[in-house]
This record gives C-alpha cells, sequence and structure tokens, in this order.
C-alpha cells in the first residue's frame, strides 16, 4: 500500500427481488472475498427497515498461529520468499440506503457502497461516502465508484506529524490541546517526529543549521506563521490559532464540493472507528441500587462473586480469550458494530499495552457466516439476528444491548485449560522439571507458592480494587468526564493486570518474559528494585491471590503470546530509558509512604543519568499523565527536608524546562510548586 493510497477498494451492492443480495462492483479490482459472502455483509439483516444505515466489518483476517509465524520468521531470515505475500487487513465502512419509489417491485431501492481501507480512522470517510451513494442513486454506474476511489486517494496527509507512540500517549491524555504545536510546520520535509532516532535535537525544534540563507528563509517562515515570545518563560512560542492540534485538518474534494476532514492523530493500534467506551459502560452496568444479574461461576470471570460488575466480567472475558457475542435484535448494525469495536479497545487496554483483538473481531456478522465464526478462537462478535442467543454452545458471553444484561452460557467450560474448578488447584512443587519445560508447559502445576497466596490475612479482605476501580469509573462518567479520561482508566487497569501477571509469574514459576528485567549491574544497592509496587506483603499476597485465575487464563491465550514474543521485548528494545524501570519509580512516588531518604536519591539519580535526551524526557512523561497529576508526584520531592533530594529534584525539572512539553508539564503543576520550585530555582542561581 503506497502512501497515497488511503483506500483500496470501492465496493458497491443491491439488494434484487431475484436474486437477493448481490455484489454488483469491485472497484479497481476485486477484493479477493466471496462475492455472496461480501453482499451479505454489506446488506445487513433488517437493513431496509430504515432510511439508513452505518456497518463495518473486516476482510482478510486469519486465525492467528503463532508458532507458525515464528517457524517462518526463523526460516526465512536469510533468503525472504516474496511470491505469496500475506494480504493485510482491511476494515470496511459500508452504509446501506433505503429509498422509497411506488415504481419499484417492492417499493423501495435498497443499495450499500463500501470503502476498505486500512485506516483505523475509516469514520472520516462517511461524508464523501454518502454524496457517493446520493450520487449513484442520481447515476447508477461504476463512474461513481472511480470518481470517489479518486477522491478518497487524493486526500493530502503530507503535512500530516508522524507521533511517536510515547508523543501520543501524552497528547491523547493532555487537555492542552496546543501539546506538540512545534511539529505543525509548513514545510513538509521538517514533519518528524521530535523523537526520531533520526536526525539532530536542531530539527526537533525546527532550528536550521545550514547557510545564511536558510535562516533567512526560516526567519521569514516563522514571521509569517506569525511567532510570538512568552513572556512569562522568555521562549519563542508558536500559536495556537484554536485548532486542537490531536486532529490534523485536511480536505477531500468530490465533485467539486471540499468536505473538511480532521484525521485523529492519537488513535492506538486496536482502536477501530468512532466507537464509545462511556456508552458500552453505560448500557451493561447495572443501577446502584441492584447489584446485577448473577451469572454460573466461572474461575476467569469472576472477580468478586456471582454478582461480579458486568463490565468487569466483559473484561476478564476479553482478557482471557472468550466467544463473545453482541446481539442487537432490531438495532441498526452499525450501533451493534460500534459496541464489538469498543469491546476490543476495552481488552487491550485502548491498545496501548494488548494486541490480537481486532483481528478476531467480527463488528457485524449473520448467520451465513457462522461456521466461519466458529473457526476462531476467542471471537468479539456483533449480531443482529436473535437465533444467536439461543445456541448457548456458540457463545460463552452473550451482551444483550437491548436488556443491558450480560449472560454467561451456561455450556462454558468450567475446567478449563490452566484452571480446575478450585481457584487455586496446584499440585505439589514440580522442581524435577527443567525451567524451560516449567515454562513452557503453562498449565498449573505448582502448589507450595500460590497456595500461600490464598492465605491472606483478614485484615486486607475488606478492600476490593476491582470494585473500586469500577466505581471511580462509574464516577467520573456522572461526573461527565471525556472519552478520553475513562479510556486512560482502562489502560492502566490492563497496564496494572499485566505488572501483577509478571510478579505472579516469578512466585510460581521462578521466572518471567513478560516484567522488567533486573541487573545487578545498574542496581547495585537493590534500592530501585523491579516489578509491581505493593504497599505491603499483605496486599501483594491478596493481589496475586485475586488474579491467580485470571492470569492462568490470560496466559493461554493469543494476546498473552503477542505480548510475550512481540509486545513486551518491543518496548525494551525501542525504549531509551532501558537502564531504569521508570514506570515503578513513579508508582513508589504515588503509592508508598515514608520513603527513606536513600531509596529517593537513588530514584533521582538514576531518573538525572538517564533522561538526557528530548526522546527520553518524550518517553518519561508518557508515565505522568496530566490527568493523574502529571510531574506532582515528583513535585513533592522539592518539599523534602534532605537538601539534597531537593537540589536532584529543581536539577531534573531545570532539564525538562529546556524541552517544551517538560516545559508544559511544569506549567501545569499546581501553583504552590510552581512557587516552591521558582524559589528554590532563585536560590541556588
Amino acid at each position: 500500500m503506497t502512501i497515497s493510497n488511503h483506500v483500496e477498494n470501492v465496493l458497491l451492492a443491491e439488494f434484487d427481488i431475484d436474486k437477493g443480495a448481490s455484489l454488483k462492483y469491485q472497484y479497481p479490482n476485486d477484493t479477493g472475498t466471496d462475492e455472496h459472502v461480501l453482499s451479505e455483509l454489506m446488506l445487513p439483516d433488517g437493513a431496509h427497515l430504515r432510511a439508513e444505515d452505518w456497518t463495518i466489518f473486516c476482510l482478510n483476517q486469519t486465525i492467528p498461529d503463532l508458532d507458525k509465524e515464528q517457524e517462518i520468521t526463523t526460516t526465512t531470515n536469510t533468503t525472504k520468499d516474496t511470491t505469496e505475500e500475506e494480504k493485510p487487513l482491511l476494515y470496511v465502512l459500508n452504509l446501506v440506503r433505503t429509498k422509497h419509489d411506488a415504481t419499484a417491485r417492492r417499493g423501495a431501492h435498497v443499495k450499500a457502497m463500501a470503502i476498505c481501507t486500512q485506516h483505523q480512522f475509516l469514520h472520516i470517510y462517511k461524508p464523501v461516502l454518502l454524496l457517493a451513494m446520493e450520487k449513484y442513486f442520481e447515476n447508477p454506474s461504476e463512474e461513481v465508484l472511480k470518481s470517489l476511489y479518486k477522491a478518497v486517494n487524493s486526500m493530502d496527509l503530507s503535512r500530516m506529524p508522524k507521533f511517536s507512540w510515547h508523543e501520543r500517549q501524552i497528547l491523547r491524555t493532555s487537555d492542552d490541546k496546543t501539546m506538540f504545536e512545534e511539529m505543525f510546520m509548513e514545510d513538509p520535509d521538517k514533519l518528524i517526529s521530535p523523537t526520531s532516532t533520526t536526525g539532530s535535537d536542531s530539527i526537533r525544534w525546527g532550528e536550521n543549521m545550514n547557510t545564511n540563507n536558510n535562516e533567512e528563509e526560516d526567519e521569514t517562515s516563522r514571521l509569517r506563521r506569525g511567532t510570538y515570545i512568552d513572556l512569562a518563560s522568555g521562549r519563542e512560542v508558536l500559536p495556537s490559532l484554536g485548532k486542537d492540534r490531536r486532529f490534523f485538518e485536511t480536505k477531500i474534494e468530490y465533485e467539486g464540493i471540499k468536505l473538511p476532514i480532521r484525521v485523529p492523530l492519537t488513535v492506538n493500534d486496536e482502536e477501530v472507528g468512532d466507537f464509545s467506551l462511556i456508552n458500552l459502560i453505560r448500557t451493561f452496568s447495572p443501577p446502584a441500587t441492584h447489584p446485577g444479574s448473577p451469572n454460573p461461576h466461572h474461575p476467569h470471570l469472576d472477580c468478586t462473586g456471582s454478582y461480579t460488575h458486568p463490565i468487569m466480567l466483559l473484561l476478564n472475558a476479553l482478557l482471557t480469550q472468550k466467544r463473545i457475542i453482541f446481539l442487537g435484535y432490531g438495532h441498526p448494525s452499525g450501533e451493534v458494530a460500534n459496541y464489538v469495536l469498543a469491546a476490543c479497545a476495552l481488552g487491550s487496554g485502548c491498545g496501548t499495552v494488548l494486541r490480537g483483538f481486532t483481528e478476531r473481531a467480527f463488528p457485524y456478522t449473520n448467520l451465513t457466516s457462522v461456521d466461519d465464526l466458529l473457526k476462531c478462537p476467542g471471537f468479539i462478535a456483533g449480531v443482529t439476528n436473535p437465533t444467536y442467543e439461543e445456541h448457548t454452545a456458540w457463545w460463552d458471553v452473550l451482551c444483550n444491548i437491548d436488556t443491558g444484561k450480560i449472560t454467561v452460557s451456561k455450556d462454558i467450560e468450567l475446567t478449563c485449560p490452566g484452571v480446575s474448578h478450585n481457584p487455586y488447584p496446584y499440585s505439589p512443587n514440580d522442581s524435577n522439571n527443567s525451567d524451560g519445560q516449567s515454562f513452557g508447559s503453562l498449565s498449573l502445576g505448582r502448589s507450595s507458592t500460590v497456595n500461600s497466596l490464598n492465605k491472606v490475612d483478614d485484615k486486607s479482605k475488606d478492600r476490593d480494587t476491582d470494585t473500586e476501580f469500577m466505581n471511580d469509573v462509574m464516577s467520573a462518567i456522572q461526573g461527565h468526564y471525556g472519552e478520553a479520561h475513562v479510556r486512560a482508566k482502562f489502560q492502566d487497569y490492563v497496564g496494572r493486570f499485566v505488572r501483577l501477571a509478571a510478579v505472579y509469574e516469578e512466585d510460581v514459576y521462578h521466572q518471567t518474559k513478560i516484567g522488567w528485567p533486573h541487573d545487578t549491574e545498574l542496581d547495585p544497592t537493590g534500592l530501585l528494585g523491579h516489578g509491581f509496587v505493593f504497599t505491603d506483603t499483605i496486599t501483594k499476597q491478596k493481589e496475586l491471590a485475586s488474579y491467580a485465575c485470571r492470569i492462568e487464563g490470560w496466559r493461554q491465550t493469543i494476546s498473552y503470546r503477542y505480548y510475550q514474543k512481540q509486545g513486551f521485548n518491543s518496548l525494551i528494545q525501542n525504549s531509551s530509558l532501558q537502564k531504569v524501570d521508570v514506570y515503578r519509580q513513579i508508582c513508589k512516588l504515588k503509592t508508598l509512604r515514608n520513603i527513606p531518604e536513600n531509596e529517593i536519591v537513588a530514584i533521582l539519580e538514576a531518573l538525572l543519568q538517564n533522561i538526557v535526551s528530548d526522546k527520553s524526557m518524550i518517553e518519561f512523561l508518557s508515565y505522568l499523565p496530566q490527568y493523574q497529576g502529571g510531574l506532582s508526584p515528583l513535585g513533592l520531592c522539592l518539599f523534602h527536608s534532605s537538601t539534597i533530594v531537593r537540589r536532584y529534584a529543581v536539577e531534573l525539572f531545570n532539564r525538562l524546562a529546556r524541552n517544551p512539553t517538560g516545559h508544559r508539564f511544569i506549567q501545569g503543576m499546581s501553583r504552590y510548586q510552581k512557587i516552591t520550585y521558582e524559589r528554590l530555582v532563585n536560590e541556588v542561581v
């Protein structure tokens, strides 16, 4: 796929009273998918009952087989076979239109037009698809599809900034709409990520290190953009002009009509379309006065017993790869599809932690595709046919959009791979097995460690982290917090779950491939430590005991194997802060009380030694989302009784202040912390 080729195919289907649903056009070439399957997906059940409906589905989905992928990777390192290239996963945005006509045989014409794209933000094409459909009703010919294909692929994204992963996380959780303003430059050659490994720091700020002529041109360009001096900081600033820099503004010109388009810049891997996570939570959350409906107990799904919050049950089902159906009988298929896409984001931590959900998603499907659906492990599907509800063997968890009830199938396996009916059924310690064998089997075969996890002090039983989490989420929704804020909460939860799983593996299997490695050379004193941060041993035992079954369930899934082989390794290899676990150090400052002075000094020293480049600063700041207080955990060090701690804290803030993004974070601190910081800086001077 070339850079300009935003859309791969344009499709058109019609409903014929004699032939039924039929695919009429595929432009510019065939998709390779069976035409009957395509036409059935493009003309969903009940589409004729509505004037308009939107549907989303995927093409070129394959059943993931990581073992096979690994074999292929190892055997083709030296000789790459390019004769058979795997087709990319395509997202299809489909518009169904019904126009009543007294002269038609059934009194109406039903047509569907769709575009196939690799872009996850496919919802931006809705306006142009509406115009093209109207044009096709006026002139039903293939020329309409050609004109649409040309228009969408002529959309100019050459000036769109390409943010790094850490920059996206900062931008999506920031209330400052002008964050990374310096990235929106007029010269497309300079649209390089500020933290890119290519280019120097001078490119980062748009400075020119060439000839005097180039300097004059650069000065003219800055004047044309209308730069000004921030009197508070003395630094040159670009004006925001009221634009939200979380979006890139461009246009699509179709049949002489210029359509303004806003491309979202903060989309993560598992986020497709314009779904609403808040809507998903509201639909399936019971009233506060009603605890919900009891479900058959399942060790992978239940957190707090038979009355586990429905959203937590759904999240557990996603993490442990259960077969999930969203049923919306009488609802538009587009509405059902959005619930499926929201569920994919929910389980993946909004695309920031896990992957492998959208490739198993069927945002809309029907009875004709049920055989293919059942072949996919842990599918997440949206349907409108109530027949699915009757066949409980087809699914493990069913979410009824109409009633807002989540049901666990009576046919679900209670004795699942890795977990028997007993919540902690560990057999005697299998110490005779080699480390490789014990780690590769992934079956519950240990007793001593996890049995001890079940012996938790009664004092810690009155606190349930999952219930507290859902209460926090519901309070945020009732307090009218935005979609980004709610998504960030589930991103934190899934990230926390994965870190707990790493601690669990170390305790039970004595090794882990998904946890931050501990290097005694980098941390000879052991003050920095590694792994998850617990307030005390009792809390650790309770957390691991409550998550044990779910962790074992997750360890059998595709998303776990993706994370083990690709996700975590990639995170470590691409990190500019490989020598320090920033997440752990920040968690210690946030959660622990009475941290010894020498430990705080060790934390600040490690940060100062590693946070030296712009890339490392951006990565560091991504662990301090502004909705959680930003730099406030570090700001507390400004009030420490130790002179060394205060001096190190000021030095770290001074370093961050030289970075535009870091400067914004400092300006976002509380007034009391900012005044203290300014006072300490003046004292040093």
